[in-house]
């Protein structure tokens, strides 16, 4: 055991300390390169390059080359940055030894040499020899071979004993699943990687349920498995060997999937994946392009617009449609299915503005809305899907047919006349309406107990009017950015008033994001017909919105912020839009999105996560 004591400080540019090595040699902690900089992790250390099996604080950027790490006098591990800034690498302290174990575990023990922390209990994409993946944990893809950030798929040991496989942010839905053990055998299964090469899920009451076994091991030199979620989403099994001559070699002794198109989310929203084992590509379908053409994962969007569709009197007139053959849409479920010819299908979808493709299979015809998901070519099913794309007559609206030169010319002759009066009435109006503001508002003006009427210019009130008015600040309804907003009573009036009393100053600049703010703000009073601020509500948590809506959000009852009952609500887009306005309202504005991402998510062409509570962000800050 390569045991190390405290006071001992890594830093990459002294070559002889970049390391801590396992007694064999094998293993190694420490720095290693990642993108334009170094990262922390566990590796082999094979004599072509790295095989990285495990990544501190893997989502944090790269640090330079300046940066140490070090194992202080008070038993912490710390990575200090060159600007001096400090990463715990783990979360315990009053630490005295740390060890790089043969088996690939790098663990930190306290003065009674008991093991407090260890990297096998915080496995990233990666499970060694002597390893298990316990109930309620997971593995998390890396984006590349080279970039060992948080990837795309996860690989999640469920409570309730299956292992399943899900692209990552989606709802772990069943639907979304595209890999498991079908081991549903309680909440005490496990996966485990035995020194041996055995790869199982140990279930309840000592059973186990094999899903690999390696060859047998070459006796002359070493030998180390290790099963990876490997970038591409597929669990896989391998075997390192080395040769007692210095040489080694890596075989992959098993693949839970042979299909890259297989799995789901491969290709991103509103493409599909063609080709067999691992020479899978990712395609538009048709009317579609994509948003990066470098990067397919983030999908495909529509490269027209169907706003003439709700439009028209006749949409069907607007689009042509087009076909392929042996698509399956793994990810949607058809709002609508009917009976009828395949010759029919395509019309069917044309005649529906809501509608972005239909598939005819079994004499039915089934529709989908957009966004589509886990599209793939399959040979075995004989399918053929229809999808929209731009008619020649897109850019005109038919809903008005002049039958010859004579009444067009009577009608553009009614027109041109009516229009010139109603000019003239306008005008005549508007100098009307403004005379009476005027006159309305020197008088509003005059008067200064009338309270606050609707139609009331703005004024400024002064401290104390306020504390009156709020009874001391008394009555607190609710907290909004910077400060608590508290109930009151005008003195003239009797006008029921929101008070916010500010808690702390801010000399900030306006933000560039301000527009971002209240467009955010707007959406969400849009979505919930309400105001930002409400006093005449059933509960306190309901005054501010924000805060209302982030905890409906968090809660999963999206329903309440629905006025009326409708059972064509489509929920999917409602939280789409509810968190997009949640992204645009964070106090922090480096939070907030651009416009164009905006949009994007919006139209639903990029993913969506989670936001954070701008309550939450205020406190921070």
């Amino acid at each position: 055991m390569a045991s190390v004591p405290v006071l001992s400080v890594f830093s990459f540019p002294n070559a002889n300390r970049t390391s801590w090595l396992s007694p064999s040699g094998l293993f190694a902690f420490g720095f290693y390169p990642q993108d334009d900089g170094f990262a922390i992790g566990i590796w082999l250390v094979n004599q072509t390059e790295k095989t990285i099996i495990w990544t501190a604080n893997r989502d944090d950027p790269p640090v330079t080359s300046n940066a140490t790490l070090n194992f202080t006098i008070d038993g912490k591990l710390l990575l200090r940055t060159e600007q001096g800034r400090e990463f715990s690498i783990s979360d315990v302290d009053t630490v005295t030894s740390a060890a790089m174990l043969d088996y690939g575990n790098f663990v930190l023990y306290r003065n009674d040499s008991y093991v407090i922390w260890d990297s096998f209990d915080f496995p990233t994409d990666t499970i060694l020899g002597g390893q298990n993946l316990s109930s309620g944990k997971s593995l998390v893809s890396s984006m590349s071979i080279s970039d060992h950030s948080s990837g795309h798929y996860s690989f999640n040991m469920q409570e309730d004993g299956n292992l399943v496989a899900y692209p990552v942010n989606s709802s772990n839905n069943p639907q979304d699943a595209y890999w498991s053990s079908e081991t549903f055998y309680g909440s005490y299964a496990s996966l485990i990687l035995s020194g041996l090469g055995v790869l199982f899920v140990h279930l309840s009451e000592g059973q186990r349920q094999i899903l690999a076994n390696s060859s047998n091991p070459d006796k002359n030199g070493t030998t180390i498995y290790r099963a990876t979620l490997d970038a591409d989403g597929i669990f896989r099994l391998y075997l390192h060997h080395f040769k007692n001559d210095n040489s080694s070699s890596m075989l992959m002794e098993w693949s839970a999937l042979s299909d890259q198109c297989d799995v789901k989310g491969f290709c991103g929203l509103n493409s599909y994946c063609s080709g067999m084992g691992s020479k899978a590509d990712c395609n538009c379908y048709p009317g579609f392009d994509f948003i990066n053409t470098s990067n397919k994962f983030l999908g495909c969007y529509h490269n027209f617009s169907e706003d003439d569709c709700r439009r028209s009197k006749d949409p069907a007139m607007l689009y042509n449609v087009t076909s392929l053959e042996n698509i399956v849409l793994r990810g949607n479920y058809p709002y609508a299915v009917k009976p009828m010819l395949k010759a029919n299908c395509g019309q069917f979808c044309l005649e529906d503005c809501n509608c972005g493709a239909v598939s005819y299979t079994d004499s039915n015809c089934r529709k989908y809305k957009l966004p589509l998901r886990y599209g793939r070519i399959n040979a075995n099913e004989s399918t053929i899907t229809f999808f929209k794309l731009k008619g020649i007559h897109s850019t005109q609206i038919p809903e008005l047919f002049i039958g010859s030169k004579r009444s067009l010319i009577l009608i553009l002759s009614v027109i041109l006349g009516a229009v010139s009066c109603l000019c003239l009435v306008l005008a005549a109006s508007s100098f009307f309406v403004y005379r009476q503001k005027l006159v309305r508002y020197r008088k509003l003006s005059e008067n200064v107990n009338l309270g606050l009427a609707e139609e009331f210019t703005l004024r400024l009130f002064s401290y104390n009017e306020l504390e009156s008015a709020t009874d001391g600040f008394k009555e607190e309804i609710g907290r909004g950015s910077y400060g608590v907003v508290y109930k009151g009573i005008t003195s003239s009036g009797g006008k029921t008033i929101a008070v916010k009393r500010l808690e702390k100053a801010n000399s900030m600049n306006i933000s560039v994001k301000t527009d971002i703010y209240s467009f955010g703000v707007v959406l969400l009073e849009i979505v919930c017909c309400r105001r930002s601020i409400e006093l005449n509500v059933s509960t306190a948590d309901e005054i501010v919105l924000t805060d209302w809506v982030y905890n409906c959000v968090a809660a999963g009852e999206l329903q309440r912020l629905v006025v009326v009952e409708d059972e064509n609500v489509d929920f999917r887009k409602l939280e789409r839009t509810v968190k997009v306005g949640l992204w645009c309202v964070q106090e922090d504005p480096a939070l907030r999105p651009s416009i164009k991402n905006v949009i994007l998510m919006l139209e639903g062409k990029i993913d969506i996560p989670v936001p954070p509570s701008p309550v939450l962000c205020i406190a921070v800050s």
